[in-house]
């Protein structure tokens, strides 16, 4: 996430670019948590759906930082640009803005 990104987010602003940065941190935890589902989904005593109820809460935020960019740019175009993104945002960061993004407390510049 660049400085300026950071900054928004302190200031409480949503930028395109903090929201695919943001999008970018999804990504990896979901397949992580993909992959390490079905590696422990016939092992039915250490697997007690963990990593699906992870990759399930990920993917919702995934959705929501979608949803505020749908009005501006395709699917296609999210997708190419999340893929393209350098800077990821850290977890927690995400974890951020979805706290703003379910509380309203955010301005979208």
């Amino acid at each position: 996430m660049t400085k300026q990104d950071k900054e928004n987010l302190k200031n409480k602003k949503l930028t395109d670019s903090l929201l695919i940065s943001c999008l970018a941190a999804c990504e990896p935890v979901i397949s992580k948590n993909a992959y390490l589902e079905k590696k422990w989904a016939n092992c039915e005593q250490s697997y007690n759906g963990c990593y699906e109820y992870e990759r399930l809460e990920w993917m919702k935020h995934r959705e929501k930082l979608r949803s505020l960019l749908l009005p501006i740019y395709s699917m296609k175009m999210i997708i190419q640009r999340t893929k393209g993104c350098k800077d990821k945002a850290t977890q927690k960061e995400v974890l951020e803005v979805i706290g703003l993004i379910d509380k309203n407390d955010y301005k979208l510049v």
